[in-house]
């Protein structure tokens, strides 16, 4: 069905048939690749239990940022490829110093005590800079749309890429929203959203580190 999208071999409901499927796969894709346990996943857990939803939902905007850039690099530069694998180990790296940044930093909130601290405009800025920063630092995500990424473009059409930033955006909505509810309903959410954030943005460091160690050598 997908490559009738592209073929012209459909049209009227077909061609609605096509787009919605484009639309719905890219949904499941963006929210598939938001979901699981990561380094965005675990600030946006730190700020919103420490801050707000708003603060939770920016850092997911900023990575949902990089996201469309890398979008953007891939289309324009698809045969870059290759020559961007000798810079992964460099790029990994730099990724694993800014994830141990901010695991020292959620380490410092968990000392303090569990009161929601006022979320001020430069906060936000703040939120939404940490979500970019951490995202645009990792090699993988600028991988994955110079490989995966376009394909699925190829083989769904552009479609595809309103469901996936409507995936990203449904996740980053969501997500601060339900552990927001699970704080005001369970009085240790606040510990262990941390607990959480920590291990998971040390332990994402050491495999970048150990990614890029691995590759050098």
């Amino acid at each position: 069905m997908p490559r009738a999208f592209h073929e012209g071999r459909r049209d009227g409901p077909g061609v609605v048939l096509d787009l919605l499927w484009a639309v719905l796969a890219g949904t499941g894709i963006g929210l598939s690749l938001a979901a699981p346990p990561g380094p965005v996943n675990a600030i946006i857990a730190s700020q919103t239990v420490t801050r707000s939803w708003r603060a939770g939902f920016l850092v997911g905007a900023g990575a949902t940022t990089a996201d469309t850039i890398f979008l953007a690099v891939s289309i324009v530069a698809h045969s870059a490829v290759t020559s961007i694998q000798g810079w992964v180990p460099i790029i990994a790296l730099l990724g694993a110093g800014v994830m141990a940044y901010f695991a020292w930093n959620t380490v410092r909130a968990l000392r303090r005590a569990a009161d929601i601290m006022e979320s001020e405009p430069e906060e936000h800025v703040r939120s939404y800079a940490t979500g970019l920063s951490v995202n645009i630092t990792s090699p993988y995500p600028i991988l994955w749309w110079l490989t995966a990424g376009l394909v699925l473009i190829d083989q769904l059409g552009p479609a595809v890429l309103v469901g996936f930033f409507s995936g990203l955006l449904l996740w980053i909505s969501l997500f601060p929203l339900a552990l927001r509810e699970a704080q005001r309903r369970i009085a240790r959410t606040y510990q262990a959203v941390l607990v959480f954030s920590i291990v998971c943005l040390a332990a994402f460091a050491a495999w970048l580190v150990w990614s890029a160690v691995a590759v050098l050598l």
